[in-house]
């Protein structure tokens, strides 16, 4: 499976973010700018067309790319799990491929994936959503696109060679003005890792969330729809 490097989206349907590449001083970072329009991308395939393709384990396509599911342990914004026990990182087939492939792009320089969320089921997108209250971090689930809980979004970060976490702008779930993709502090390590992370996701198409810096969305996310409870019972490991 070949990708280009292609723009960033705004990845939750109703806005979209297209990222461009901007000189700052001696470093160069994505740059985003926001569409106003229903994106739907004007490539892609019927709506819903690939709403059979099936969930995958991320380990068994790649088992380099460390899995951290955040949602499944208490290091969340709730302070608890709100997944059930045994959830496991799953995702679309063919996001999996497109995370393998980032994966191979950064261990060629030194790095690797951490994936933090992929799929999502609904009713914990619910309670976020009640946690939140805000469309500028997690989607309202009731609307039909929050692309968690399609099997189309991961939310994702980087390690080193030795599978330690590297700098960026804030934790997972940060749900603040220091969270989002165009980084605005001072600290070229961490503006580095962040530029290295979405080069790397953009080999593969993937697109960015402007308040998000870890959130990103498979590029033909359009052509899904919410993973149905048959599909779902992978992400417990039941057959």
């Amino acid at each position: 499976m070949k990708f280009r490097i292609s723009s960033f989206e705004r990845s939750e349907a109703t806005q979209a973010t297209h990222l461009s590449l901007q000189k700052i001083g001696q470093f160069r970072i994505f740059a985003a700018s926001l569409l106003l329009t229903t994106a739907i991308p004007a490539h892609a395939g019927d709506p819903g067309s690939r709403a059979s393709e099936p969930l995958v384990e991320i380990s068994a396509v790649d088992p380099t790319i460390v899995i951290d599911l955040r949602y499944a342990s208490a290091r969340n914004v709730f302070g608890h799990p709100i997944y059930p026990p045994g959830a496991r990182a799953v995702i679309r087939q063919s996001v999996a491929d497109r995370l393998k492939y980032v994966q191979l792009y950064l261990r060629a320089r030194g790095y690797g994936l951490k994936i933090w969320d992929a799929f999502r089921p609904f009713n914990a997108q619910g309670a976020l959503w009640a946690y939140s209250k805000s469309a500028r971090f997690v989607a309202d689930p009731e609307n039909g696109h929050a692309l968690h809980t399609w099997g189309a979004a991961v939310d994702a970060t980087l390690v080193d060679a030795r599978g330690h976490d590297v700098p960026m702008p804030s934790d997972f779930d940060c749900f603040s003005s220091i969270a989002s993709f165009n980084y605005q502090g001072a600290d070229q390590t961490i503006r580095k890792d962040l530029d290295l992370l979405y080069r790397a996701m953009a080999t593969a198409g993937f697109k960015g969330m402007r308040s998000e810096w870890w959130h990103f969305v498979s590029p033909d996310w359009a052509e899904f729809a919410r993973v149905t409870p048959d599909q779902a019972r992978i992400f417990t490991g039941q057959k």
